[in-house]
């Protein structure tokens, strides 16, 4: 039941949808693009697209397929890209024809991968198994899928992040709920139901079975109340917040409470 409600979250909106405006598809494609990687920078020196040249690559989690772009140009040998929502299949397969790009795009579950073991040399997943119930199970495909060797590179949420804080205050707090935990509060206000969270320990749990894992925090636009903060969230409390935030002290001196884990597990 939950996974068909993560499933019916994302088929009414892809991530990242609210940054794609404009008059026609093209142009909405290349706006959500600048948009992205303006608001999300450490994107690609954390994927290192250029690592695909000559390698089979799969990115668990499409969206609307900017990241699998970037990966598409760097021309691996193969790309693969799944998603659970048809919503990001067809957006991710509509971008690939308008840029004349090649990629297998395969509506599966990320918990039950229908690919081969040791078959990919990179795993590439970005906001995508905290959504999922069994997230363990599906990192546990993503290891499966990789050649011994292989780097899977997965961003998950971090569970002490500003984002986090800031939504127990305006769910919890200023509900008179303040014994609202932040399981409870990221798994009913962020994102798609049951949406979760890690410390960096359980973080590192989660990667057990790999042979080396490096994890880091990241700040992201959500913390500093920069561009759109998500589809569910408006109204003018937060538009007085914006403008008041201090980013530059939170990226200064909050730096260990960014709502991303960026993991990098070789197997």
């Amino acid at each position: 039941m939950l996974k068909s409600d993560v499933r019916s979250f994302w088929d009414q909106g892809s991530a990242g949808e609210f940054w794609a405006v404009g008059s026609e598809a093209k142009l909405r494609f290349l706006t959500e693009e600048k948009s992205r990687y303006q608001f999300e920078p450490f994107i690609p020196a954390f994927a290192d697209f250029a690592a695909a040249a000559d390698r089979v690559v799969l990115e668990i989690g499409i969206g609307m397929g900017c990241d699998h772009q970037q990966w598409a140009r760097a021309r691996p040998r193969r790309l693969l890209g799944t998603d659970l929502s048809r919503r990001s299949i067809a957006y991710t397969r509509e971008r690939f024809d308008l840029f004349n790009l090649n990629s297998n795009l395969i509506l599966a579950d990320c918990e039950c991968l229908p690919l081969s073991s040791g078959c990919v040399d990179i795993v590439y997943s970005w906001g995508v198994m905290h959504h999922t119930p069994d997230t363990r199970q599906a990192v546990r495909e993503a290891h499966r899928v990789l050649r011994p060797g292989g780097t899977a590179k997965v961003m998950i949420y971090h569970k002490w992040s500003l984002t986090g804080y800031m939504l127990w205050m305006r769910y919890g707090l200023m509900r008179w709920r303040p014994w609202l935990g932040l399981e409870y509060i990221y798994a009913n206000f962020l994102e798609s139901p049951g949406t979760k969270a890690y410390t960096v320990d359980e973080a590192r749990q989660l990667f057990d079975q790999f042979s080396d894992v490096r994890i880091a925090i990241q700040v992201n636009y959500g913390d500093l109340l920069q561009s759109e903060v998500g589809r569910r969230h408006r109204g003018p409390l937060l538009s007085i917040a914006k403008k008041l935030w201090p980013r530059w002290l939170i990226r200064r001196l909050l730096k260990r409470h960014g709502l991303y884990l960026l993991i990098t597990a070789v197997k």
